[in-house]
C-alpha cells in the first residue's frame, strides 16, 4: 500500500508539535478506519485528548501516533464514549514516556455486535441490598432485582451476552475479586494511587473485566478478538496496513510500568448503550 505522507512506520518527523504530526496523519488514519468512519473525526478527538491528558505531549510521538492508527484501524474513538484511552506511561527500559491504549467497555461492546451473531450485551454492578441469584448447572441462570430505595456498595459485577440464534451467557465476579483484579492490572502512579480509567470510570472497568472474562464463549468479529489482543498494548508502527498483533507489544505490563497521569473522560450514562432485554 502506498502512502501520500514520509512517515517512517516506527518513527515519526522531528521538529514538529505533536498537533501537527497528528493532523498530517489524518490521511493515513483514512487509510485504516473502516467504512463509514470520518478520519477527521478521528484527528479532533485526538486533540481533545491532549487537552484532557497534557502529559501525553510528554510520551514519543510515535507511540501516541501508534495508538491513534490502532483506534483508526479498529474504528474506534478516543477520549470519549468509553471507547478508549490513550495514556502515558514511563517505560523504565526506554526511559522515556510511552503512550499506551486502553479498550474500555463501551469499545469492546461496540466491537463484540459487529460479530453479528449477537442479538444484546449488558453489565451491570450489583450493590448491598439488591436481590441477586446465580445457579449453575445444566440450565444456568442469573437474577438480580436492583433495591431502588437505597444504593448500597457494590458487592459484584457481571456481563451477560444473549444470542440471535437463542440462549446466553454470562460471567459474574464479586467485588472482592474485581478489586484483586485491579490491584494487578490497574495502572498506579509512583505514589501507588491507581489513575486512568480503573480510578474514574471504575464500574465500567469492571463490566468490561467480566465482557473480557466471558469473551472465549462469544462469537467474536475480527475487530473484537483484536481489540482484546491489543488492550493496554504500546504500538509505535504507524502503517496503516500493519498487523495489529504484530506491532503491539505489552512489555510495560512486566516492567512496572508507572502512569503519569490522571484522565478526564466523558462517559455515557448506561441507558444510552444498554440493549433492551
Amino acid at each position: 500500500m502506498t502512502t501520500d505522507l514520509a512517515v517512517p512506520t516506527d518513527r515519526t518527523p522531528t521538529g514538529l508539535t505533536l498537533q501537527t504530526q497528528i493532523r498530517e496523519m489524518e490521511s493515513q488514519f483514512a487509510l485504516a478506519m473502516p467504512k463509514g468512519l470520518e478520519a477527521a473525526q478521528l484527528v479532533r478527538d485526538a486533540l481533545t485528548c491532549l487537552r484532557q491528558t497534557p502529559n501525553l505531549a510528554n510520551a514519543s510521538p510515535a507511540s501516541v501516533l501508534g495508538a491513534l492508527m490502532t483506534c483508526a484501524q479498529l474504528g474506534l474513538r478516543p477520549g470519549v464514549l468509553g471507547h478508549a484511552w490513550v495514556l502515558p506511561y514511563w517505560n523504565k527500559h526506554n526511559r522515556s514516556y510511552d503512550a499506551q491504549l486502553v479498550v474500555g467497555y463501551q469499545g469492546l461492546t461496540e466491537l463484540a455486535y459487529r460479530s453479528g451473531s449477537i442479538e444484546s450485551i449488558i453489565g451491570r454492578t450489583v450493590f448491598e441490598g439488591d436481590t441477586f441469584d446465580v445457579e449453575y448447572g445444566l440450565n444456568d441462570n442469573l437474577i438480580h432485582r436492583p433495591n431502588l430505595k437505597e444504593k448500597g456498595d457494590p458487592i459484584a459485577h457481571y456481563a451477560v451476552v444473549k444470542f440471535k440464534g437463542g440462549g446466553a451467557n454470562f460471567w459474574v465476579m464479586t467485588e472482592p475479586e474485581m478489586q484483586a483484579w485491579r490491584k494487578r492490572y490497574a495502572p498506579t502512579n509512583k505514589a501507588g494511587n491507581i489513575v486512568g480509567p480503573w480510578n474514574s470510570d471504575y464500574e465500567s472497568m469492571a463490566r468490561k473485566t467480566c465482557l473480557l472474562r466471558l469473551a472465549k464463549w462469544m462469537p467474536k468479529s475480527t475487530e473484537f478478538a483484536m481489540a482484546v489482543e491489543v488492550d493496554a498494548g504500546v504500538r509505535t508502527n504507524v502503517d496503516p496496513s500493519a498487523s495489529l498483533s504484530s506491532v503491539t507489544n505489552h512489555d510495560h505490563l512486566h516492567e512496572d510500568a508507572e502512569p503519569v497521569v490522571t484522565v478526564t473522560t466523558e462517559v455515557l450514562d448506561d441507558t444510552a448503550w444498554a440493549v433492551t432485554e
